[in-house]
């Protein structure tokens, strides 16, 4: 595994320059590669040069573009408040990764925003399918290979599982980008009538089921539904129950014909969740525990939160232990406070209100349903600051906001008034 994580370390880089040099700008639809392949690789070079690597990616795309601060103002302002609260940190290298992924976020939602309305839509969802498409087989491998060498850094894989198929370092929360990495997949596997597209979401499909992630299970098996539902008409009929049927099948020989059902069936009950009532779930109970901290017992300021990203044992008097919050309500509020948590949601409502008014077909409906759909289910599971999910998911979001292809004119339409007749009784056209 150290030989393919280091491949993959020394190919990073080099992937940034070719990318950048061959699409320009449009390159910043292919980040969401970068960031997960340092997601699961166990890094055997310095962390200066991924934290170098980013710095020349934003400052890149933000020399081409000075004037992004006019699409999204609330990011900025969150950029800079998230600095203002950086020095009450009490471990600087404990919260460094996850402020770094956060102040990535919060630039590259308006990037992505002024970025995409320089290409056409079809040039975005091009590059998007290809930088998806990459981050799967990029995933699939990683399990593959994990499973083979039975790579377990924590000594278990996901949920105290230690048989079947391992995922390696790769953990919970950067399992995010696979709905919708899936979603572009899928959707341009049917659209384009490609089978290695199609195949390649299927199977990791499968190895996502097993993850027993249960946000990123059902968005992932959703992702087909509303392709389907986008592209149906009465003329492509009979082609939505060819794919329907050619799934079924395969899907059907892959469970019966292998272990995956017993595999399931074992990490389902590893997971206990027909024990776990809704009352119990510590999701939910983050809420009020969030509210008594800061209105009840006055613990730390409503109006600036605790502390960033230090919510490990500090929150709900310790009812939890050292369990960190995991909604994005929780983490948000825990972290900045009433402010934070405001400017997050003027920033993602500036965002998908951007693409609202620029939402007119079907395409655009369901894909925007999708989305929020997963916003809003991620939002209750957390990890807000993942930011390879969250920049493609910006990416697909912002495709309304790409240029429409140009209509050639009209020659059959010619305005009555432009006629007149030439003393020949010849019409003449103006």
């Amino acid at each position: 595994m150290k030989a393919f994580f280091l491949l993959i370390e020394l190919a990073i880089p080099l992937f940034l320059g070719y990318i950048i040099w061959k699409k320009g700008q449009l390159s910043i639809l292919y980040m969401p590669v970068i960031f997960f392949c340092y997601a699961f690789i166990d890094r055997n070079l310095s962390a200066a040069i991924s934290y170098l690597i980013y710095a020349v990616i934003i400052g890149f795309f933000i020399f081409n573009n000075p004037l992004f601060i006019k699409r999204n103002i609330f990011a900025v302002i969150l950029i800079l408040y998230y600095f203002f609260l950086l020095p009450n940190s009490r471990d600087l290298a404990e919260v460094r990764p996850i402020f770094f992924g956060a102040i990535l976020v919060f630039f590259f939602v308006p990037l992505l925003s002024e970025v995409s309305r320089k290409y056409s839509r079809e040039q975005l969802f091009g590059a998007l399918s290809e930088s998806a498409l990459i981050v799967l087989i990029l995933f699939i491998i990683n399990v593959i290979l994990s499973t083979i060498f039975r790579y377990m850094p924590t000594g278990t894989g996901y949920y105290g599982t230690t048989s079947g198929l391992l995922y390696g370092s790769l953990s919970l929360d950067n399992l995010n980008i696979l709905p919708f990495a899936g979603y572009i997949v899928v959707r341009r596997g049917v659209k384009d009538k490609n089978l290695i597209f199609l195949m390649v979401y299927l199977v990791a499909a499968f190895f996502i089921l097993l993850t027993f992630r249960r946000t990123v299970m059902l968005l992932v098996v959703l992702a087909p539904m509303f392709v389907m539902v986008e592209l149906l008409n009465f003329r492509q009929f009979f082609e939505f129950l060819k794919y329907g049927f050619i799934i079924t099948i395969v899907s059907s020989l892959v469970i019966y014909q292998t272990g995956f059902l017993d595999a399931f069936w074992e990490r389902y009950e590893n997971r206990k969740l027909d024990e776990r009532g809704l009352e119990k779930e510590p999701r939910l109970m983050e809420f009020e525990m969030i509210y008594k901290d800061m209105f009840v017992y006055y613990d730390y300021s409503p109006w600036f939160g605790y502390e960033l990203f230090a919510s490990h044992g500090n929150y709900g008097k310790g009812k939890l232990g050292t369990r960190s919050l995991h909604t994005d309500f929780g983490t948000i509020m825990h972290a900045s406070g009433i402010i934070g948590f405001t400017l997050y949601l003027l920033m993602v409502f500036t965002a998908f209100y951007s693409v609202w008014k620029r939402t007119k077909t079907r395409e655009d409906y369901l894909r925007i349903l999708f989305i929020s759909m997963a916003f809003v289910i991620f939002f209750m599971s957390g990890r807000w600051h993942t930011i390879s999910s969250m920049a493609l998911m910006y990416g697909l979001l912002y495709i309304p906001l790409g240029k429409n292809p140009k209509k050639p004119p009209n020659l059959n339409f010619i305005k009555v008034s432009s006629l007149k007749l030439a003393p020949n009784n010849h019409v003449l056209i103006k």
